[in-house]
């Protein structure tokens, strides 16, 4: 989702690392869940273009809710690890 929030579509399997099958579960989960948007099928697999994925509002909200998380925990583990040398 970060990906697509930032612009960098066209996605494929081998940009992300991933096999055909886990590509396709994830991308039609973040569909099925009304996370994204715009997604092409062709031969019953999701395409990500460059123009067509969106991310929804529920998607935006989560990946600012994620991002602020993670910020807190890596800054609390900075913390822990400054206190503990």
């Amino acid at each position: 989702m970060k990906e697509i929030s930032n612009g960098n579509t066209p996605l494929s399997e081998e940009e992300l690392s991933v096999d055909g099958k886990e590509f396709d579960d994830a991308v039609n989960f973040l569909v099925r869940e009304k996370y994204l948007i715009g997604v092409e099928h062709y031969d019953d697999r999701p395409q990500l273009h460059k123009i067509g994925p969106e991310l929804t509002e529920k998607g935006e909200k989560y990946l600012e809710e994620n991002s602020t998380f993670s910020k807190t925990y890596r800054g609390l583990k900075e913390i822990r690890d400054w206190l503990w040398l």
